[in-house]
């Protein structure tokens, strides 16, 4: 299966928050959202990039879900890979990334854009 097209969203605290969007053919759009408004910045993907996304992604495994602790606030995350009823979703406190090494690969990947 193809991990595209993908969606990851990023809700944390003080109105931040990161969207990053990646379709079939490696066009990607992030929308970064804080205390101030930023354009939504868009590019491609080279083959190269999404063979690199694509490898860190197969590292996933199922999809499970690693909440909050209690008294934790913000920085839950969704990454979607591919779509419909096929679509893998991973629903995440970023906190839980140290426990998680693929997991962290992965969102340090989808960082470089």
């Amino acid at each position: 299966m193809s991990p595209f097209p993908l969606s990851y969203r990023v809700v944390g605290e003080d109105d931040y928050m990161l969207e990053i969007g990646v379709d079939t053919a490696g066009a990607f759009v992030v929308n970064r959202g804080d205390h101030t408004s930023h354009k939504p910045r868009h590019g491609q993907l080279s083959r190269q990039q999404q063979d690199d996304l694509s490898a860190v992604l197969r590292d996933l495994g199922e999809p499970r879900e690693r909440p909050a602790p209690a008294g934790a606030s913000g920085f839950m995350a969704e990454l979607t890979l591919g779509e419909g009823g096929e679509a893998q979703v991973y629903r995440f406190w970023e906190g839980a990334l140290d426990e998680d090494p693929a997991l962290k690969a992965a969102v340090r990947e989808l960082a470089l854009f």
